[in-house]
C-alpha cells in the first residue's frame, strides 16, 4: 500500500465519518496501525525539530515499517544530538520517496490529514492512551463543604495550562490536549535542572512577560498559541516563563493516578525550587488556611487587586486524570470552553466582517451567540475557518433563553483555544 497517498486522501475530506470510514477498510493494515500510533501517541517523541536534508532511495528501498521501527532509537534517545540526525536521515535515504513522506509525518507527530487520537481509537479501540490531565471542579458549596483543612489557596492564573515531561534527561511540553508546545529551548534548563535525573511532570501555566509585566491573556495566549503551531520566534519564545503547581512522577502520570496526597507533592516541588533557585520557572503564590472563611477572605482580597481567581486546594488530594473534588476553583466571573458551529456576519460599522459566533457546549444543551469582546483586528480575520474550534467565553450566569433553550448571560469572547479539542458540557458549565 502506499501510505503517503491513503493520508492524501484522508486530508481531501474534512468529514470524521469519511476519515473513519476510509480508515475501517484497512484497520486490518498492521503497519498503518503502527504508523497511526508512533504519529499520535503523545508518549512517544522523536527529539528531531527539523527534518534534514536527504535524498530518497531512488528504487523501492527499505520496508516502510522497519523504517518506523529504526525511528525507537530516537524516541528511547539512544541516539541524540547530531547522531540522532544522522540515524534519521539514514532511514530516509534507505526508503523510497513515498516512504519518506510518511516518516516526515510521524517525526512531526502530526499526519495532516486530521486523523485525531479519537479518530485513531475509533477504528482501533484503545490504540492510543487519552493525554492525562486533572481538572479542578467549579465553585459549588457542597464540594467546598467536603474540603479538609487545613488547605491551600493558591492564585488562578490566567495564562495556558501546560505540563513539562521530564524523561531521559530531555524535556517536552504539552498542552492540555497533549498537543506539543514548542518552546525552542527557552526554559529547558530549568526544568531539567530541578528534575535531576528523576523522570518527573510539572504542571502549571505558562505566562507571557515584557517590560511592563504579565501579558493581558490575549496577547500572552496569542503568542503561545504560535508556539502550539510552530511559529513562535526565539525573542517570543524567550519571553515565556512558567509557573507551576504541582509534581507528578512520570510512570504515574501516564497510568492516570498518583496517590501521594497533593502536600506532599507540592512541598517536593518546593524544594526543587529553593534548591536549584529556576530563572524562568516559579511556584504559584500559595497560602495556607484553616478554614473557608480563611479562604473567602483571601479570596475577595485578590479579586479586589484585579487577580481572576482562587483554586482551593484539599491538602490530601491525590492527582487523578479526572475532574477532581479535591481542587475546586473560585472565580469572579464564570468561564467555559465551548465549541464554534457557525458564524455571523456584522452589520453596521462591522458590515463585511465577522459579527457573531454561535457556539455551543460538547453535547449540545448550551447554545449562545458571543457577539462581544472581539476587536478589530479578530472581525477582519476570523471567517469560517474556525467553525469547529473550541472558544474560551466568559459570562455572567446561565439562563434559559427566549426559545426555550440553555443559553448564557452576557457572554464575551476571551480567545480560540488552541490547545483544546472538546467543549466543556452542560454538566460542567454553571
Amino acid at each position: 500500500m502506499n501510505y503517503n497517498e491513503l493520508f492524501e486522501t484522508l486530508a481531501s475530506d474534512d468529514g470524521r465519518l469519511f476519515k473513519i470510514d476510509l480508515l475501517n477498510q484497512h484497520k486490518d493494515d498492521k503497519v498503518l496501525k503502527k504508523i497511526v500510533k508512533a504519529a499520535l501517541d503523545p508518549f512517544t517523541q522523536y527529539y528531531i525539530r527539523k527534518i534534514p536534508d536527504y535524498q530518497p532511495n531512488p528504487n523501492d528501498g527499505i520496508a516502510l515499517s522497519f523504517g518506523v521501527d529504526t525511528l525507537n532509537d530516537l524516541a528511547n534517545r539512544l541516539v541524540t544530538g547530531n547522531a540522532g540526525i544522522s540515524h534519521l536521515k539514514s532511514t530516509l535515504e534507505a526508503l523510497n520517496e513515498s516512504d519518506a513522506k510518511v516518516i516526515e509525518r510521524i517525526i512531526a507527530k502530526d499526519l495532516k490529514c486530521g486523523v485525531s487520537i479519537s479518530t485513531a481509537n475509533k477504528v482501533w479501540p484503545n490504540l492510543i492512551l487519552d493525554y492525562p490531565v486533572m481538572l479542578c471542579s467549579q465553585y459549588e458549596q457542597k464540594l467546598v463543604d467536603k474540603i479538609n483543612y487545613p488547605a491551600y489557596v493558591q492564585t488562578k492564573m490566567d495564562g495556558m495550562r501546560f505540563n513539562a515531561i521530564v524523561k531521559n534527561g530531555a524535556v517536552e511540553y504539552r498542552s492540555r490536549n497533549g498537543k506539543e508546545i514548542q518552546l525552542l529551548g527557552n526554559l529547558d534548563n530549568d526544568f531539567i535542572r530541578m528534575a535531576n535525573g528523576v523522570d518527573c511532570v510539572f504542571d502549571g501555566e505558562l505566562l507571557v512577560v515584557d517590560n511592563a509585566g504579565i501579558m493581558d491573556r490575549q496577547t500572552g495566549n496569542g503568542i503561545l498559541n504560535k508556539a502550539n503551531k510552530g511559529t513562535i520566534s526565539d525573542q517570543e519564545a524567550g519571553m515565556v516563563r512558567a509557573t507551576i503547581w504541582d509534581l507528578i512522577p512520570y510512570n504515574d502520570f501516564v497510568n492516570g493516578k498518583c496517590s501521594v496526597h497533593y502536600e506532599q507533592r507540592y512541598d517536593s516541588l518546593c524544594i526543587m525550587v529553593n534548591t536549584y533557585q529556576p530563572t524562568k520557572v516559579s511556584l504559584v503564590d500559595s497560602w495556607q488556611v484553616e478554614n473557608y472563611t480563611e479562604a473567602q477572605t483571601l479570596f475577595e482580597g485578590l479579586l479586589a487587586q484585579g487577580q481572576e481567581g482562587i483554586i482551593l486546594k484539599d491538602f490530601r488530594g491525590v492527582w487523578e486524570n479526572k475532574r477532581t473534588k479535591s481542587q475546586i476553583k473560585f472565580k469572579g466571573e464564570l468561564e467555559c470552553d465551548l465549541k464554534i458551529v457557525g458564524t455571523q456576519p456584522g452589520t453596521g460599522k462591522y458590515e463585511g466582517m465577522l459579527g457573531a459566533i454561535l457556539c455551543e457546549s460538547k453535547d449540545g444543551v448550551v447554545k449562545v451567540s458571543v457577539g462581544s469582546g472581539f476587536n478589530d483586528e479578530h472581525r477582519q480575520t476570523l471567517g469560517d475557518e474556525i467553525i469547529g474550534k473550541i472558544v474560551a467565553v466568559k459570562y455572567n450566569a446561565r439562563i434559559t433563553n427566549k426559545q426555550g433553550e440553555e443559553s448564557l448571560f452576557l457572554p464575551i469572547f476571551i480567545e480560540v483555544r488552541e490547545d483544546k479539542d472538546v467543549a466543556d458540557s452542560s454538566k460542567d458549565i454553571k
